[in-house]
């Protein structure tokens, strides 16, 4: 008599769905969690040494909502950058302070790197009057 020929070993699986699923979970979260951009600094002179700077060595430039950058009766927009280039050529060591009253951020940042692109070398904000 034999035991064994009734009783059939069942083969044992492992069952891939539940595997998938935590590898889907794992990649939902790295793509979530992952930032793909790359930071960018730009160097702001803090308000000691823009204080320190003589006033003929200042040229502050006013950024409206409008997203014109002025200086006085000059108006530079985003799309003339040989004019900026020209203008930062006239006084390349002097400090460039920006008033940015009431413009969003995007704005900001995308006339940052024109006058970093145009040969700014010294910039600040300045802090405007609410």
């Amino acid at each position: 008599m034999r035991l064994d020929a009734a009783f059939r070993r069942r083969r044992r699986r492992i069952g891939i769905a539940p595997l998938i699923d935590v590898v889907f979970l794992l990649l939902l979260f790295f793509m979530l969690t992952t930032n793909f951009t790359h930071g960018r600094q730009w160097p702001l002179t803090v308000h000691a040494e823009a204080a320190a700077a003589r006033a003929d060595d200042v040229r502050t430039l006013r950024l409206r909502v409008d997203g014109l950058l002025r200086h006085g009766e000059r108006a530079f927009a985003g799309e003339h950058g040989a004019a900026l280039r020209a203008f930062v050529r006239e006084a390349p060591t002097d400090l460039y302070v920006i008033d940015a009253a009431d413009v969003s951020t995007q704005v900001l940042v995308d006339w940052l790197d024109r006058l970093k692109q145009a040969g700014v070398k010294r910039l600040s904000l300045a802090e405007s009057a609410p």
